[in-house]
């Protein structure tokens, strides 16, 4: 039996236990807190993420630069190949 919720924000507001059940099982969940899709995620649980994206782009950056920096000595030496 799958019971469809129409609106979501409500559902939460006014719920923090629920239970469903079908054929086979039952389903109990208790809803801690919550976020709506769509709405800002509290720094807390994207502080990770972020993190991961500025050491993600600080790596590539490094890179890039190691690749210009080795170019560009070979340009100056005249001591590369191209294949």
């Amino acid at each position: 039996m799958k019971e469809d919720i129409t609106n979501q924000e409500d559902f939460l507001k006014r719920t923090t236990f629920y239970e469903t059940r079908d054929s086979a099982s039952v389903y109990l969940i208790v809803i801690n807190d919550y976020r709506l899709r769509g709405t800002l995620a509290p720094f807390e649980y994207v502080r990770e993420d972020i993190k991961r994206i500025i050491w993600n782009n600080r790596r590539i950056d490094f890179i890039r630069e190691l690749e210009n920096g080795i170019y560009n000595e070979s340009i100056k030496e005249n001591s590369f190949k191209i294949y």
